[in-house]
Parts: structure tokens; C-alpha cells; sequence
């Protein structure tokens, strides 16, 4: 019981969080891209696609340290922050997994990737994108 009310006051405690910060500079177009390399990066590394999924995920990396950036000078939204070095650290890890062929631990990290981006879009996510 104590699990679910921690969760609800968690999630109660981020929506305050997504409320009080100014989006409005945010570049949607970037998470756009990043958003499709994700779809991408997926059938790259079922194909066993080098090339590709390294294009790929280089390109998440790249853009999950602008939103590492970003959240942090917007200051206290700790859990993006997190999010981001999360999915940044998952991003690194697909990309050199792949240099080396490895793709079941490329897909591994992969997925915790998606799980780590769904969590953010979750909180800070406008309904609008």
C-alpha cells in the first residue's frame, strides 16, 4: 500500500514539476528525429544492420546530451536530468555493442533505452507532440 501511495505522490510531485517549467525553448524538432531514429535504430539492429543502427544511435547520444543540457539549466527537474543521462548511457552502450557485433546486447540496452524515454515522455512530454 505504502508502494502506491509513494507512486501516486511521485507522480503528483512531476506533474507539479512539468507544470512549472517553460517548455517554449525546447527544440521539438530534435526529439522529432530522435523519436523516429529510436523506430529506426530497432529495425537496424534486428537486421543486424551496422551501419545504420550505429547512425542511429550515435544521433540519440548526440541529442540525449543536448536534453541533459537543457533540463539542467533549467534546474530542479532532477528525474529529466536522470532520464536523459539514463537514455544517453543505454544510447552508448547500443553503439558499442554494435562495433562489436553484439547485437543481443545491443538490443538489451535498446529496450532499456525505449523504457527510459517512455518514462520521461511520460512526465515532460507535452500532450501536443
Amino acid at each position: 500500500m505504502r508502494k502506491i501511495v509513494f507512486a501516486i505522490l511521485a507522480s503528483a510531485s512531476s506533474a507539479l514539476a512539468f507544470a512549472s517549467i517553460d517548455l517554449s525553448d525546447f527544440d521539438d524538432d530534435l526529439m522529432r528525429n530522435m523519436d523516429d531514429a529510436v523506430k529506426s535504430l530497432d529495425a537496424s539492429i534486428a537486421s543486424k544492420d551496422g551501419p545504420a543502427a550505429t547512425a542511429d544511435a550515435q544521433f540519440i547520444v548526440e541529442g540525449l546530451k543536448w536534453t541533459q543540457s537543457y533540463f539542467t539549466s533549467k534546474g530542479n527537474v532532477e528525474d529529466a536530468v536522470k532520464f536523459a543521462t539514463q537514455g544517453h548511457e543505454f544510447a552508448a552502450t547500443v553503439a558499442d555493442s554494435v562495433a562489436k557485433s553484439d547485437y543481443d546486447t545491443a538490443f538489451t540496452a535498446y529496450r532499456s533505452l525505449v523504457k527510459t524515454c517512455r518514462s520521461c515522455h511520460d512526465i515532460y512530454k507535452p500532450p501536443s507532440l
